[in-house]
């Protein structure tokens, strides 16, 4: 019983860690569509494209020095960033604005595309081989009795707080972040108001960006391998938005967390003593989804829209 108990406890911590990813990730899809209503199918590769520029970044820094240092992480994470602006700024000029008032259709295939070409580039550029990615933390580990925590979990964790907080701050105490709010609550009355609301539309799209960047960076020493395969991650993101409810910032929090533990103690201790449950660990999140829709159809932090006739 204690060995199970541990292991449940041991799950538990790293499959926090792997919901804060996915909480990150389904952030991204919830920026965009709150602000626009427009689903992003290309986030996953927006992540996997920000892990690969900061690999790039990275090792070219590490040509001049000859050695990883903190500061040469440090500096492949802003170089990364100032790139996810500058990317994030021109899919909004070549996906978002030429397809604003476009049938929805039209842009889902749209960001569907650029999933695939953004795939198609990297596979080009970076060769078929997968790349082992750095991490400042190496293999460093917490123990505390019996209980093993990675550095690279708790940095993941701590990562994404930050993150959130400072997201809540922009969002609700600046004069940008209560437009953006405005603009998602109703983009014609903000526009009256006097708000720019194409200059919105493009802030989204650059946090989204950011977001998916910053997920990438933390998933890629994670997974130990950095190959394009990792973009389809982001389908395993957007059940978790659409878990806690699709438009809800909470609810992509919380929707990420919830599946990123499901799926850990499913793989871990849940096969162990069950072991057909190896055999839906990869659907599972999608099961739990359906589940949940059932019994809250605009799911858990989502609000129902009251439609008059």
């Amino acid at each position: 019983m204690d060995s199970l108990f541990t292991g449940i406890l041991q799950e538990l911590i790293s499959g926090l860690a792997l919901g804060c990813i996915y909480a990150l990730i389904a952030l991204g899809f919830t920026l965009i569509y709150k602000a626009s209503e427009v689903v992003n199918f290309a986030q996953g590769e927006l992540m996997m494209v920000g892990a690969y520029v900061n690999y790039f970044l990275i090792t070219s820094f590490m040509a001049e020095s000859g050695e990883p240092t903190g500061w040469i992480f440090f500096a492949g994470f802003i170089g990364s960033i100032v790139f996810a602006v500058l990317f994030g700024w021109f899919l909004d000029r070549i996906i978002n604005r030429p397809l604003k008032d476009e049938p929805v259709f039209s842009v889902i295939m749209a960001t569907i595309s650029l999933s695939i070409i953004l795939r198609a580039i990297v596979a080009m550029v970076a060769g078929p081989m997968s790349l082992i990615p750095f991490t400042p933390f190496g293999n460093q580990i917490i123990a505390i009795g019996s209980i093993v925590i990675s550095i690279l979990d708790i940095s993941i964790i701590v990562s994404a707080i930050l993150l959130v907080i400072l997201f809540y701050y922009f969002f609700n105490k600046t004069k940008l972040g209560i437009a953006i709010k405005a603009t998602s609550e109703d983009p014609i009355a903000a526009q009256l108001m006097g708000i720019a609301v194409k200059r919105v539309y493009g802030l989204v799209w650059i946090f989204s960006a950011i977001v998916a960047t910053t997920s990438g960076i933390l998933l890629a020493p994670r997974m130990a391998l950095l190959d394009t395969s990792m973009g389809f991650l982001g389908l395993k993101a957007f059940p978790a938005a659409v878990l806690g409810g699709f438009g809800s910032i909470t609810g992509a929090i919380a929707g990420g967390i919830v599946m990123g533990v499901i799926e850990t103690i499913s793989m871990g201790t849940l096969s162990f003593y069950f072991s057909w449950i190896k055999e839906i660990n990869d659907i599972i999140v999608w099961i739990v989804l359906i589940a949940v829709l059932m019994v809250k159809p605009d799911g858990l932090f989502g609000v129902e829209k009251v439609r008059k006739v």
